[in-house]
């Protein structure tokens, strides 16, 4: 089930780019909304309570089932609704759906996790909360090279109590959250400041973090290394969940 899982999330990243490449290649209502972002701002408001519940289903959706980054959702929230609310909406639906994986990893357990994801990656997730205790939960949280699915599945496996992993993901979520619905903001306004120039950067940084996930990784977790050369550390480590 975990390779179709994975493929099912390239096949709907891919569709998703190819969707967005013919609408914006083809479509002229798509390429005047393209050119006046203003516009396409103005007709999403324009479906009132409709427009932040929205938002709000799709962050919870994808912090549940992680198909495409969170990052991007969250630049839209900015863009739509300001820096303030986009970071309201984005943090109730991202808290949602990460206490509904929770709850579901409490329940069920490691049997489960082995059905939807692969053992080293909870065995990873299982290493850094041991060892970093609270403090792993909020770097993962704040760092964008842990998928929020994998996070939240792999605290409910292990003893944090549920409002502890509330307040840890929350002020995670917050932290990152702040810098890219200012960023989405920013873009909405159509103008080069500083603080646009500024959150362009911290936004590079986290790209670049992205790019080198694996090293990051292994710094902060120890045992990644011996996970990855032996499947009897793999299994002794998994035993201990």
């Amino acid at each position: 089930m975990t390779t179709h899982l994975h493929r099912l999330k390239y096949l709907v990243i891919v569709g998703a780019v190819l969707l967005i490449y013919y609408l914006t290649t083809t479509s002229e209502v798509v390429q005047r909304y393209v050119a006046d972002p203003s516009s396409l701002k103005s007709f999403i408001l324009g479906f009132g309570i409709l427009a932040p519940i929205g938002i709000i289903i799709l962050q919870a959706f994808q912090t549940t089932l992680s198909l495409i980054p969170s990052q991007i959702t969250t630049i839209v929230a900015g863009f739509i609704f300001g820096p303030w609310l986009g970071l309201l909406y984005s943090l109730i639906g991202s808290c949602i759906g990460s206490a509904l994986i929770f709850s579901i990893s409490r329940k069920y357990g490691k049997n489960l996790a082995l059905k939807i994801f692969n053992k080293k990656e909870i065995v990873h997730f299982h290493l850094l909360f041991r060892q970093r205790k609270n403090w792993g939960l909020f770097l993962a949280r704040i760092a964008p090279i842990f998928p929020n699915d994998l996070v939240s599945f792999g605290a409910g496996l292990t003893t944090i109590s549920f409002r502890n992993f509330n307040i840890i993901s929350t002020i995670g979520f917050m932290v990152q959250m702040t810098i890219l619905t200012r960023f989405g903001s920013e873009l909405s306004a159509g103008i080069v400041s500083f603080p646009l120039i500024a959150i362009s950067t911290l936004i590079s940084f986290l790209l670049l973090i992205l790019v080198f996930k694996n090293k990051i990784k292994e710094l902060l977790i120890e045992g990644i290394r011996e996970v990855k050369r032996g499947e009897k550390f793999l299994e002794r480590e998994f035993k201990k969940i």
